[in-house]
């Protein structure tokens, strides 16, 4: 199995990243695939999605997640109709699964230059203070990531990335971080997780 990455996290929490090498056909091996399955599975149009895909439902059958209860809410995203809470990712050659007794937010993202200039767009006030930071690749990443992962813990639509979530100041190759979202004149607090790997890296968010 090609999973370059296995964790548990907080005891109860399971992390699991997946290279993806394999074609198409090969990721379908052992796989059962519900009709609703099958049929999100067609609407992805290109390769590089349709393995993503496949990836995920590998990762969750190696957690011992049957087909049926992996579902789809209204707005897409997973959930698990046992009651455990579910989040995914993927990007290019990468997918992951985080698995949790409690809400989870999980995001990766590859490093590539283009999103210095996009950086402006999402970034907070209070996260472009330090220019040279505010400027890098990897940091840069690693602050997206991170406020994808609280944008799928917290999962209300609509929130604004550079306005109503922010990310505490974090040093290269720190592994614990915070994060909070502004919503409604309260602020919530939530504990990142940092994993760095060679081209990409990825942010898990626990309450």
């Amino acid at each position: 199995m090609p999973n370059c990455h296995r964790e548990t996290i907080e005891e109860s929490i399971q992390l699991r990243v997946w290279k993806i090498t394999e074609t198409e056909a090969e990721l379908r091996q052992g796989l059962t695939l519900s009709p609703e399955a099958l049929e999100r599975l067609s609407q992805r149009r290109s390769e590089v999605h349709r393995k993503g895909y496949l990836a995920i439902r590998q990762l969750l059958k190696e957690l011992e997640i049957a087909p049926q209860m992996h579902q789809y809410d209204s707005e897409g995203a997973p959930f698990l109709t046992d009651g455990r809470f579910l989040s995914i990712s993927h990007t290019k050659d990468v997918a992951a699964v985080a698995l949790s007794p409690t809400a989870v937010g999980v995001d990766l993202e590859h490093y590539q230059e283009k999103i210095i200039k996009i950086g402006p767009r999402f970034l907070h006030q209070n996260e472009s203070t330090d220019h040279q930071k505010a400027t890098q690749m990897e940091y840069l990443t690693q602050i997206w990531t991170a406020k994808e992962a609280l944008y799928k813990l917290y999962r209300k639509p609509g929130l604004h990335f550079n306005t109503q979530l922010c990310i505490a100041p974090f040093q290269k190759n720190d592994a614990i971080g915070s994060g909070t979202v502004l919503d409604a004149k309260q602020t919530h607090r939530y504990q990142l997780h940092y994993r760095y790997f060679e081209d990409f890296c990825l942010t898990l968010a626990t309450p």
